[in-house]
């Protein structure tokens, strides 16, 4: 067996024990980011601050899934995304601003469409045909 084949592999085990958990964080999150946007539009600081605070936390949920990726390197990668993220939300909670958090969801969505793509060759699932698409789309709507 090829080292890209156990690679393969071994991301395929890793998703399906932790595919619907991963799945629910990264819609939990853009979820709560989206909420923290539409309050900080509305001049609803400290209602903003508390979706932020609750979007951080499961951030760092998702971060702690993906702490068993059969890849260091890839896992180093995605602790250093998600501390630049952290950093950005302790700036935006300070002073909410629309476009901040707006990009932040956007880099959530498309780390998310990442992943999702990633594990399309290790499944054939149907959650990661047009279902998929469809949560992607919501979330840049959003």
């Amino acid at each position: 067996m090829s080292h890209f084949a156990r690679y393969i592999k071994s991301l395929a085990i890793f998703s399906d024990e932790k595919q619907r958990e991963i799945h629910w964080l990264f819609d939990s999150l853009i979820n709560s980011l989206v909420i923290a946007e539409r309050n900080a539009q509305a001049q609803r600081h400290t209602a903003a601050a508390a979706s932020m605070c609750h979007a951080k936390n499961l951030m760092r949920f998702l971060n702690r899934a993906f702490q068993d990726l059969p890849d260091q390197q890839l896992v180093s990668h995605l602790d250093d995304f998600f501390n630049m993220l952290e950093r950005s939300i302790d700036h935006s909670m300070q002073l909410p601003m629309v476009e901040d958090l707006q990009e932040i969801r956007l880099l959530v969505c498309d780390l998310h469409k990442g992943w999702e793509t990633l594990l399309m060759p290790t499944t054939s699932s149907p959650t990661h045909s047009t279902k998929g698409g469809e949560s992607y789309s919501q979330g840049l709507l959003a």
